[in-house]
């Protein structure tokens, strides 16, 4: 019989609480053991006037554009709080970046009508109908607090006027010490083959929940590093780095050192295919 091909490995999974159960099971599927830390917090904005304003004036609207799930799902919760039904939507034309939008879009009822070929912002933006003709369309972009600015900054200097709002915030857990301490724990003792990072911002607060982690540590003296050394680059000697795409490898080499393993389609199937495929090469 043979073995599952993840048998063995011990994987991090840092989305949202909310987002990591798909994902770790899809790799318990594969023999893996899976510890969730979510180091991104998902909460709704300080205010829903913005969003609820932009949805009750929708039909002023050529595109609304969803860059994720988290986005359609606060949307769609909205549109319906304000009186805006599925019949007024039916109107709208949705761009989605990657298949899960995509897919939380049609579990509503709803039809995106432009999905770019690779899901990233070049190109979404390289791909968009009419780009880079965009003088007089009116887009709306529900979406997390941060973010990138490239998709903004392309489509305004093509003529669009985008109305950026925020639909969901996206923080460091309020767990955060907690979550530190046993992660910098667990890695300091070998524990850790691997960590997955789904999107930009996993890798900015891992750093961050790294460095709290490791601090308190190095502080009470629980550990020591190397002279010259970096405490980060030392506590992740040995994990393989693997990220969904381009633009989190963009942020965990800056963030983090490195990167091992990259998806090649950049979805959460195609993160777990790399994983399965990335871990096996290097183990050779």
């Amino acid at each position: 019989m043979t073995d599952l091909p993840l048998q063995g490995i011990r994987i991090v999974v840092t989305r949202s609480k909310k987002q990591a159960a798909g994902l770790s099971s899809k790799f318990r599927e594969l023999g893996a053991e899976v510890y969730e830390f979510p180091v991104i917090s998902i909460t709704p904005p300080d205010s829903w006037a913005p969003l609820d304003e932009a949805i009750e004036k929708i039909k002023r609207y050529d595109w609304v554009l969803f860059a994720s799930a988290n986005a359609v799902d606060a949307f769609v919760a909205r549109a319906d709080e304000v009186g805006i039904g599925k019949e007024e939507l039916d109107y709208t034309k949705f761009a989605v970046i990657g298949p899960g939008t995509a897919n939380a879009l049609e579990e509503r009822g709803l039809k995106p009508s432009f999905c770019p070929s690779t899901f990233i912002a070049e190109t979404l933006v390289a791909e968009f109908p009419d780009y880079p003709n965009l003088q007089g369309k009116r887009i709306l972009w529900p979406r997390t607090n941060v973010g990138r600015p490239y998709v903004l900054d392309r489509m305004t200097e093509a003529g669009a006027k985008v109305d950026v709002v925020e639909a969901y915030h996206t923080s460091l857990p309020a767990n955060e010490q907690e979550i530190a301490e046993r992660l910098t724990t667990l890695l300091w003792k070998n524990v850790i083959d691997v960590i997955t990072l789904a999107s930009a911002q996993s890798a900015r607060n891992l750093k961050a929940i790294l460095t709290n982690g490791l601090s308190k540590k190095l502080g009470d003296r629980n550990l020591e590093v190397p002279v010259g050394a970096d405490s980060i680059t030392y506590a992740l000697e040995g994990v393989v780095i693997a990220t969904i795409g381009p633009e989190t490898s963009a942020a965990a080499r800056k963030h983090l050192g490195r990167v091992d393993i990259e998806a090649k389609v950049f979805t959460i199937d195609g993160l777990v295919d790399a994983v399965a495929r990335g871990v096996q090469k290097i183990s050779q």
